[in-house]
């Protein structure tokens, strides 16, 4: 229906307005040229049908419908419209001049505004230095909260009751303004002040690693909270030189130790905190080549561990000793040419490392197999690429290491699991083993497990 065309005309109500209090309803329909009329006498171009219609309007309803004195429309419709031509600033400045809480719960409470007249009218609500659901009032507004954002909120009966409503809410969403304004609400600036209970807790550390949590927010949270809060905060990975320094400008020895393993450490920090911390900045760190070679004599092994290397240091590493290699050879982010480089090496020690590395293929296990099966046996046995047919070879072995290793190995074949089951020394291997527990889960054979 196009309700411009009602301006400078009368309506009439059956009833009571279902989102606005009925001097909201009166206000908004003169702002926008339009007057609730008392009978149709006075001449209407509208009926207008809304909550607790009692029996002698339903009666005089149905002889208005039935003698087509107006067109007659339910009250949802009329109000979404209203609503949506609210002049925000106009109602945020009459609310904060007149203080009325009622009159702004009653717009928190109401569905039609929209999503960000709602966050900066929930910015005026006094919270009376309680927490989310400590008085009715302030049980209200949460539920308005989070009904209002909360995914699919109608699978999750009574989620707006509980703090866990708002974790899950922070969870789901990706709106930096909702994060934003739930991070700076009374209720948790108090918490971040005064301590909390757990569930409180939970909500705040939710905040502090959203990936959605404003610079200014976490600026502010630096300084108010406790250290739980600034260790989380100073995991993320996201972090400005700014805010790192200021971090390692509190001088608390743990929240260092935390920032130290953040592998987006700026380098004026890192270099900082290597004095303390010299091996978290090695294995953490994305480097460059200054940062690099200013510890690749001293901890080469820890560099061995980053993930972060580059193709050039992985080789500068290679031709370290034994034990920087055995290191580097478990490293994941390895490049495909050092890692043919490791297992041409010949050296076994380097090679049963190299086995654990998830690169290593069916076809490069099957071939060491064939090499060298007492070598890496226990080794090949415990790798889930290993092919059927190997695995089966190696469950003759009378090497009660290779035995577990393939008891623990999840491609290893049911048959086989089932035969070790029987030996007390695999046994705990086999029952322990998720491939195992979910054959016996599927197949319901009630074995003990």
């Amino acid at each position: 229906m196009n309700f411009d065309a009602l301006k400078n005309s009368n309506i009439i109500l059956f009833g009571k307005s279902r989102a606005l209090t009925g001097d909201e309803f009166v206000k908004q329909l003169n702002n926008q040229g339009i007057r609730l009329a008392s009978d149709v006498s006075e001449g209407v171009t509208l009926i207008v049908e809304g909550r607790m219609v009692n029996p002698v309007e339903q009666d005089k309803l149905d002889d208005l419908y039935a003698e087509k004195v107006a067109p007659m429309i339910e009250i949802e419709s009329l109000e979404k419209w209203l609503c949506a031509q609210i002049d925000s600033d106009s109602l945020l400045m009459s609310l904060k001049l007149s203080g009325d809480s009622e009159r702004l719960m009653g717009y928190l409470q109401n569905p039609y505004i929209d999503n960000t007249l709602f966050l900066r009218l929930l910015n005026l609500y006094n919270w009376n230095g309680e927490g989310f659901f400590e008085n009715d009032e302030n049980r209200d507004i949460t539920a308005a909260l989070i009904s209002r954002f909360y995914e699919n909120i109608e699978r999750n009966h009574n989620v707006q009751y509980a703090n866990m409503g708002i974790m899950h809410l922070l969870n789901q969403s990706d709106n930096a303004e909702l994060t934003e304004t739930i991070a700076l609400l009374a209720p948790l600036q108090t918490a971040l002040k005064e301590g909390c209970d757990n569930s409180t807790q939970k909500i705040l550390n939710a905040i502090a690693l959203h990936p959605n949590t404003s610079v200014k927010v976490l600026k502010q949270w630096l300084k108010k909270g406790n250290n739980d809060i600034q260790m989380l905060i100073a995991m993320r990975e996201d972090l400005s030189l700014q805010l790192q320094e200021y971090l390692l400008n509190l001088k608390k020895p743990i929240i260092n130790e935390v920032l130290s393993l953040n592998h987006t450490l700026k380098h004026e920090v890192a270099l900082v905190l290597l004095e303390t911390f010299p091996e978290n900045i090695a294995k953490q760190i994305v480097l460059d080549e200054a940062l690099f070679g200013t510890l690749e004599d001293k901890y080469a092994e820890a560099l061995a561990e980053n993930q972060n290397l580059s193709l050039t240091m992985q080789k500068r590493l290679v031709e370290k000793e034994e034990a920087v290699q055995v290191i580097l050879a478990k490293n994941r982010a390895l490049d495909t040419e050092v890692f043919e480089q490791l297992l041409l090496s010949h050296n076994p020690t380097v090679i049963k490392s190299l086995i654990h590395n998830e690169q290593m293929s069916s076809t490069q296990l099957l071939k060491l197999y064939e090499e060298a099966p007492a070598e890496y046996g226990v080794e090949i046995a415990g790798n889930s690429k290993t092919v059927v047919t190997t695995l089966e070879k190696l469950s003759t072995s009378s090497d009660v290491e290779v035995l577990l290793a393939l008891a623990r190995n999840e491609s290893t074949p049911v048959d086989l699991l089932y035969q070790f089951q029987l030996d007390s020394r695999l046994a705990r291997a086999v029952k322990e083993n998720a491939s195992f527990g979910k054959h016996i889960q599927r197949d319901n054979i009630g074995w003990d497990v």
